[in-house]
């Protein structure tokens, strides 16, 4: 069964980038470079948990 994203699917993805680029960025570290480094590598992770959501929920129902 090949399911394609729709506009509702995208809705997910900039909150959970947002959540992911806050809760890696709270980090403690010494310079900013890898303060930003964090930020883009939760972002990434939250885009990367958000697709996976979206993707499994259907094949769980």
């Amino acid at each position: 069964m090949t399911t394609y994203f729709t506009i509702a699917d995208f809705i997910l993805i900039i909150p959970m980038a947002l959540a992911g680029a806050l809760f890696v960025g709270a980090l403690p570290c010494k310079t900013e470079f890898r303060h930003n480094l964090f930020r883009l590598i939760g972002a990434l992770v939250g885009v990367g948990v958000a697709v996976l959501l979206v993707e499994g929920l259907p094949a769980l129902v």
